[in-house]
């Protein structure tokens, strides 16, 4: 199921379909550093969104002019570079049989496997290098941009993670081709990561052009909607009972992985002997336990053990967390507030510039699209407050001076005034 995200849908729709018409006017600058970047915390719902995209725009038929996409994640784009550009002029065909038939013109010396799906032909790792576009310009001198018949959306997934190919040349070089659109190859580049991904496309060299966008937390309207959806889709008559499912929503914040949860404790008991599917024989009250539990289990996993070791150190920082500050604000606070105090001090190995990339990495934390950071689940922002509390007070304060000697003389005096008056004191 799928619920909200429709202006982040159609915002992508659009710039696919704007990049086939910039195409046309044969002129590569046009196309030039229109990436996309989609980045939100674990859970956000950014792979969903992507996989909606392939959905949305692979459910007509295939013809030229009408945007393909091709999802991949980093781990794959690094290591098979060539097979996602050979997988890029299979879509720009729009047949996968064309490339089909023309790999059975050299079986001779090339094995291959075709999926022509929504996601298009992929090749085995068998087939011959030789025979395919080993890269952007080898793409484009087989396959020039007046030949493509369809944009392609290239969407890699988890590119938090890209670094770890970043030592590959042609891992940067793809990257860094397609947003500055080198051959003018009607490429749309979307990226999807967590809340640092933006940093991470300017470290690969992808520093200006750049379209972020940040996703957080549904509106309750449409928490309320995927709600009553899913109960549509089962054949579930919410009749009656939409006072309790609206709360069982607002319980989740519009957090997909909570709705998730929700939904998931909700089919628990509705699939309990003598229930039959029916909301009217549902114990509310075990449906919010167990979706409170589930919740909570979540933030306990989402709790490394790095985080754990400087529990109260992250109250601290999250409890004073000023969005408008970014990231610098955050590396101000763990600066304050750390100490060599158990609960206070960084972890083991981590300086702070890493102490903030890794809350960002557990969801703790995400840069918005002004710069700002903030906590994109505010129950979780709450957890982690409440775990590191009571705050243990820290002295901070500097030593006190050593005492001036006392003149024994001072001491022994007499002074009518500091004698008791007749009445008392």
């Amino acid at each position: 199921m799928f619920a909200g995200r429709q202006a982040e849908l159609e915002a992508l729709s659009h710039a696919a379909v704007d990049t086939w018409q910039r195409s046309l006017t044969k002129d590569s600058s046009h196309l030039s550093k229109r990436t996309r970047i989609i980045h939100g915390a674990p859970g956000a719902g950014k792979s969903t969104l992507l996989r909606e995209l392939a959905r949305h725009l692979h459910s007509g038929s295939a013809e030229p002019g009408q945007p393909r996409l091709l999802y991949t994640n980093s781990a794959e784009f690094s290591q098979n570079t060539d097979k996602i550009i050979a997988r890029l002029e299979n879509l720009a065909r729009l047949d996968a049989d064309s490339w089909k038939g023309r790999l059975k013109s050299i079986a001779s010396r090339v094995s291959y496997s075709a999926n022509p799906g929504p996601l298009g032909a992929s090749l085995d790792a068998d087939s011959s290098a030789l025979e395919r576009p080993r890269n952007i310009g080898e793409l484009a001198d087989r396959l020039p941009a007046d030949r493509w018949q369809a944009p392609v959306v290239l969407a890699i997934d988890e590119f938090q993670n890209i670094t770890d190919g970043m030592h590959m040349p042609e891992v940067k070089l793809t990257l860094q081709s397609l947003h500055e659109a080198v051959h003018g190859l009607p490429v749309l580049l979307v990226l999807a990561g967590l809340g640092n991904a933006p940093a991470i496309a300017g470290g690969a060299g992808l520093t200006r052009g750049l379209t972020t966008t940040g996703i957080g937390c549904l509106e309750a309207e449409e928490a309320r909607g995927l709600v009553r959806g899913w109960c549509r889709h089962f054949g579930v008559d919410p009749a009656g009972h939409g006072e309790r499912l609206d709360r069982l929503a607002a319980d989740t914040e519009g957090w997909p992985r909570h709705l998730h949860f929700a939904l998931q404790a909700l089919a628990g008991e509705m699939v309990r002997p003598g229930v039959d599917g029916q909301l009217s024989g549902v114990r509310w009250s075990v449906v919010m336990e167990r979706n409170l539990e589930l919740r909570r289990n979540y933030y306990n996993r989402q709790q490394s053990p790095e985080m754990r070791m400087s529990s109260y150190l992250i109250a601290a920082v999250m409890r004073d967390l000023d969005p408008d500050e970014g990231l610098i604000g955050v590396e101000r606070l763990i600066r304050k507030h750390n100490c060599n105090e158990p609960g206070w001090r960084l972890p083991t190995g981590m300086d702070v510039d890493e102490f903030a990339s890794h809350l960002i990495h557990q969801g703790a934390l995400q840069e918005n699209d002004k710069g700002g950071v903030v906590c994109p689940i505010p129950s979780f922002r709450s957890f982690l407050v409440e775990r590191g509390e009571p705050v243990p007070e820290i002295e901070r304060k500097p030593s006190e001076p050593e005492p001036r000697p006392v003149d024994k003389d001072i001491l022994n005096y007499d002074d009518p005034s500091d004698l008791p008056s007749p009445g008392g004191w």
